[in-house]
């Protein structure tokens, strides 16, 4: 009879765990019964966002930055993390293996071939580019990397660094209130403690959907390439099945083994693979690339970063506001997991390891890979865009192998690295999705319910299949776009709290 009761008596917060979970039920049963109706709703409540609180998402994110780099130069930029006695947990490789890992996902696999291509053919109006040119190039270059460098890493550098100060100044529950204790004080409202975690629950729920199913719409594209006569509806689930039995496995091990050496494993991979990329391709290309990326980076950033020219443009909902929301859907919950882990570490080595050098891994990455699809896109444009538009985004990078030649190479690491890092990202965020829904917190804040993290490891996997077959990816990114709007206050409330403790560090900080 105990055991009857202690399975039905989950270690959950119900009003935490329960809402999003049955919000997230309802959203898969609409969209598999009702898809057309499901889509259309969220599609309007979506573009509704876009619209209206577009600039909204381009200024916090650009103050989020410059409140970064004014935070690195700062006095406080010498406090140490948990007090001058505290003892990192991680060393540093680890720390920014498990940090590079945990924020990009699958996202630089995905992303990293299909937006360049995507800006270099459809370039925005108000640049007035034509289609394939050479200024559309170097356009598309610099937006992508605006899209993955120093900003996004600022939508999450930020909240995780105020809640890494926040909880380690004194004993707190695992919590997104206490992110906002500058503003609030040290007793704030239930609804704070509860409503903040219960929204940013189903936010990274949704974020963590769109990545799966980016990922799985890439191995799947992978898999066809080899063997095109498979059931693609079968081969998907088969595919979400595998990711699900492995990530159990790495989250029943917890950080400082399963998710430290995925994320060891996962870095290693993303080294191989750029640097094969750069000795089989062409060298001189690959470093123009990278260095006109930077260029149109810094040139475009603050019109991009502000709107000045691109205000109420659709290719500015459609790519700038719309992965910012996403990057915001994340950050809140994403922070928790990047700030426990930063334990022992001074505020200045936080932003190198969480901020500066994962944005510039990417921005190389970006240079990398997406400079050598422009390259064969400019030689061929007619066949790309007909790929692009007729089999998908997920289609372009092993289009790109084939025409270097290697493509049963790069396409076999290409297909273990996006299994490898989704599975990483997944044991990650789950563990940040546990901390916050537990009912009872252990004292070592490393330790987290694997049961709980697995339930949620299943229910994301689930829905971004159901998600896929049903009503197709959009569905699940255009939930996570929503779900990132109320990220957009909170984090404006947040960096208000982190300027307040740059102003006042000895009260806000205490022994640190």
């Amino acid at each position: 009879m105990s055991r009857t009761n202690r399975f039905f008596q989950f270690n959950v917060r119900p009003y935490v765990f329960w809402p999003p979970f049955i919000l997230l039920i309802l959203s898969v049963v609409s969209s598999i019964f009702l898809p057309d109706l499901f889509v259309e709703t969220i599609r309007s409540i979506q573009q509704g966002i876009l619209i209206n609180f577009s600039l909204g998402f381009s200024w916090v994110s650009f103050g989020m930055t410059l409140l970064i780099v004014a935070t690195f130069f700062s006095p406080i930029a010498n406090y140490k993390i948990g007090g001058k006695t505290a003892v990192p947990r991680l060393n540093r490789i680890s720390w920014f293996a498990i940090v590079l890992c945990t924020t990009i996902a699958v996202g630089i696999l995905f992303w990293g071939s299909a937006e360049p291509l995507a800006h270099f053919l459809f370039p925005p109006d108000f640049k007035d580019f034509e289609s394939g040119s050479d200024e559309a190039k170097a356009f598309a270059l610099g937006a992508l990397y605006f899209h993955w460098g120093f900003t996004p890493y600022a939508i999450y550098a930020v909240p995780a660094l105020v809640f890494a100060l926040m909880y380690y100044s004194g004993k707190s529950r695992f919590s997104l209130s206490i992110m906002l204790r500058p503003l609030l004080g040290n007793s704030p409202h239930r609804f704070w403690k509860t409503g903040l975690d219960m929204f940013s629950l189903f936010a990274l729920v949704t974020g963590m959907a769109a990545a799966l199913g980016a990922g799985i719409l890439s191995l799947s594209g992978g898999f066809l390439a080899f063997f095109p006569a498979l059931n693609p509806t079968i081969l998907t689930a088969s595919i979400t099945l595998c990711i699900l039995l492995t990530f159990i496995l790495s989250a029943s091990t917890g950080i400082e083994k399963g998710i430290k050496n995925l994320s060891l494993f996962n870095l290693g991979f993303f080294f191989l693979i750029a640097c094969l990329f750069v000795i089989l391709g062409e060298k001189n290309l690959l470093i123009n690339s990278i260095l006109l990326g930077f260029k149109n980076y810094f040139s475009n950033f603050a019109d991009l970063s502000l709107q000045q020219s691109g205000a109420g443009n659709t290719w500015t909902y459609d790519w700038t506001t719309f992965n910012f929301a996403m990057w915001m859907a994340w950050a809140p919950m994403t922070a928790l997991f990047l700030g426990k882990i930063a334990v022992g570490r001074t505020v200045r080595e936080f932003l190198v390891v969480c901020w500066f050098l994962p944005a510039l891994f990417c921005l190389i990455w970006m240079g990398i890979f997406g400079g050598t699809t422009l390259d064969f896109a400019s030689l061929n444009s007619i066949a790309y865009q007909k790929l692009f538009e007729n089999s998908g985004p997920e289609s372009i990078i092993y289009r790109v192998f084939e025409d270097m030649g290697y493509f049963k190479v790069f396409a076999q690491l290409f297909i273990l690295g996006i299994f490898i890092s989704y599975v990483t990202a997944a044991d990650s965020s789950t563990d940040a999705l546990a901390s916050i829904s537990m009912k009872k917190q252990t004292s070592d804040p490393f330790h987290t319910d694997t049961n709980l993290k697995v339930i949620w490891g299943v229910l994301i996997g689930f829905l971004s299949w159901v998600m896929i077959t049903y009503s197709g990816i959009d569905g699940v990114r255009i939930l996570s776009v929503i779900g990132g709007f109320p990220a957009l206050f909170f984090l404006l409330l947040v960096s208000l709290c982190l300027l307040m403790i740059l102003f006042s560090p000895k009260k806000h900080l205490g022994n640190q």
